[in-house]
């Protein structure tokens, strides 16, 4: 930090200017967020020659492919994908600047060493659990919000956080397909995070989120319809809608699920029909063959064989004996 105290000292601009400056770098310190000057030192810190750096941040929105993918709950999810060189400096965004920023610590979703497993745990021996779903998540992360973040949480000018803005969205909001949408998200989810967290502290009951989901459990008497509609509004006040339609409550006596896994019984299980649709899917593969399979289902994106083997590994690490079964059916197939 010294060379850049120095650097800034001997600067041919007005002495507040250098003041600003400073102060810029010794908010480095304090947060780990790194200090830019400017665009020419962003462009530096990503690797990027200045005239690389310029035709991307113009044609920002032509990197990209677009793919759909099924959803858990019906219809499409649209997937975009940045390409090779944007990807690249996507990921030195996310690990130079992102991953310094703070987020709150019942965030759960795309965090480092928290993972669904420990989200779910959060959950256990609960006599009700309320289930709601944000709708549109990362569609509702417009680029005024990212601006925000890199403005007045990282404290870059307005050129350098305009720069990332355009480097980490896509059509106006942040993709599903960039390494940078998670934290992002949760970055912006911060101060929903903090509210949300209070109401849970003042009804003693848990609170965790991870991505659009958010979890509340407790004793019956605070999990009710009047917590649901405290929460709805504190979720559109900032900035969110709630998806109604999956919203739900979930008494001990019944099935309770904390995203996608059952917490009952004070263990945490598959759902019987995600494991079911697995074994369905090795079935149709092995009977007809991967592409005719593919185009049956619709399923367009080449990595059709990761995504299957994705979910096979996610059931095994909550029932290995599961897991293995699965894990050897998919290796019987001629991929």
């Amino acid at each position: 930090m010294k060379y850049y105290k120095d650097y800034i000292k001997n600067l041919q601009i007005k002495e507040e200017e250098k003041q600003e400056l400073i102060k810029k770098v010794i908010y480095e310190e304090e947060t780990k967020v790194p200090f830019i000057m400017n665009t020419y030192h962003l462009s530096n810190i990503l690797g990027i020659k200045w005239k690389n750096f310029k035709n991307i941040i113009n044609n920002s929105d032509k990197l990209y492919y677009d793919f759909k993918i099924s959803k858990k709950s019906g219809g499409k999810r649209t997937i975009s994908m940045p390409n090779k060189e944007l990807l690249i400096v996507q990921k030195k965004i996310q690990e130079r600047i992102l991953n310094n920023v703070a987020i709150h610590n019942n965030a759960y979703g795309f965090v480092k060493n928290k993972s669904i497993i420990d989200n779910a745990k959060k959950h256990l021996k609960k006599q009700m659990i309320l289930n709601i779903d944000l709708k549109d998540f990362f569609p509702s992360i417009h680029r005024g919000r990212v601006f925000y973040i890199f403005k007045n949480i990282c404290k870059y000018d307005n050129d350098t956080s305009y720069c990332l803005t355009k480097l980490t969205t896509y059509k106006n909001s942040i993709p599903q397909g960039a390494p940078t949408s998670p934290s992002i998200s949760n970055i912006v989810a911060f101060m929903l995070d903090v509210r949300l967290s209070k109401i849970a502290d003042k009804f003693n009951i848990t609170y965790t989120r991870y991505a659009d989901d958010i979890t509340f459990s407790g004793n019956k008497e605070s999990i009710n319809d009047s917590l649901l509609k405290i929460v709805s509004e504190i979720i559109e006040e900032c900035g969110f809608k709630v998806n109604t339609k999956k919203t739900r409550f979930a008494s001990y006596a019944g099935r309770q699920e904390v995203t996608g896994l059952i917490v009952n019984n004070n263990k945490i299980a598959i759902p019987n029909d995600y494991t079911k649709k697995i074994r369905q899917e090795l079935y149709y593969v092995k009977k007809y063959g991967l592409k005719e399979h593919r185009e049956k289902v619709g399923f367009k994106n080449k990595y059709y064989r990761d995504h299957i083997l994705g979910k096979i590994l996610f059931v095994k690490q909550i029932d290995n004996i599961k897991g293995e079964k699965l894990l050897n059916d998919f290796i019987e197939i001629n991929w």
